[in-house]
Order: structure tokens, then C-alpha cells, then sequence
């Protein structure tokens, strides 16, 4: 099955270097679109109709925080109904921001891991867990 491209809200031109050439190397084919910050994510959003394989988002970003970009994206029907799996990636854990995650229904909240073996790792099981997941519109039922 074709993916659609995984969006990446944040993380410093190291991080998004690590990100992309660990999804390469276990075998992901989509493509990462980098954005700046939450706005520009939600302008791409609201334009294209391409189905995004899932969203990974800093927890700490410009303008907005990754919270604040996923209760924008909870209170727009339209991008709310498209069921695009949102996922933290964050460099530091604070209990409240993983309970208030989950509460704005995120679907992952991670932990940077300190080694490229680990994003490997972690990458390979956050793009095998969607993959493998049912979405709302993802599948032709009268086909299956």
C-alpha cells in the first residue's frame, strides 16, 4: 500500500536530517514535508487532499505549541474528520504535557531517543503500527 507523505512540524535541521534518513533506512518510501511551525502545517492542510501517512510534531514549536496546533486541528470539521494519526516527538517529558497530549486525543507522545539505532527503531515501529492500522477512508470496504 501507498503511503501519503508524513508531516513534520519542528525539530531543528539535525533532527529533521536524523528523521528522514532513519525513515530511508528501514524502508519507509514517504515523503517528509518539514514545516516551521503549526500554521504553516494547518495552511497545508486545509489545501492539499492528499492523505498524510501520520503527523510528527515537536512539542516546542514556533508561534504555537504542538498542543495548541492539535487543539486547532480538533476544533476544524473538516481536517478533525480526516483522521490524520498526530504523534509527538519531544525532547523532554513532563507528565502534564503527556496527560494534556492525550487529552487533545494525540494518538503517540514520544521521547527523542539519544541514539540513531533508537530512532530507527522508534521510527520502525510507529510507521509499522499505521500501516497496519484501519483509518476512517483509508480502505474501499466494498473491495476488501
Amino acid at each position: 500500500m501507498e503511503n501519503g507523505p508524513i508531516l513534520y512540524v519542528g525539530g531543528d535541521p539535525d533532527d529533521r536530517f536524523l528523521v528522514e534518513n532513519a525513515l530511508g533506512e528501514i524502508g519507509c518510501t514517504s515523503e517528509v514535508i518539514n514545516f516551521d511551525n503549526g500554521y504553516e502545517l494547518i495552511d497545508y492542510l486545509r489545501e492539499t487532499v492528499t492523505r498524510p501517512f501520520f503527523i510528527l510534531c515537536d512539542l516546542h514549536i514556533p508561534q504555537i505549541t504542538g498542543l495548541e496546533l492539535k487543539e486547532l486541528i480538533n476544533s476544524d470539521e473538516n481536517l478533525k474528520k480526516r483522521s490524520i494519526p498526530f504523534i509527538f516527538l519531544s525532547e523532554s517529558i513532563n507528565p502534564k504535557d503527556v496527560d494534556d497530549a492525550y487529552m487533545s486525543l494525540v494518538q503517540g507522545f514520544y521521547l527523542k531517543p539519544r541514539s540513531y539505532e533508537e530512532l530507527k527503531e522508534q521510527m520502525f515501529a510507529i510507521c509499522s503500527y499505521w500501516q497496519l492500522a484501519v483509518l476512517p477512508g483509508r480502505y474501499n470496504w466494498e473491495n476488501s
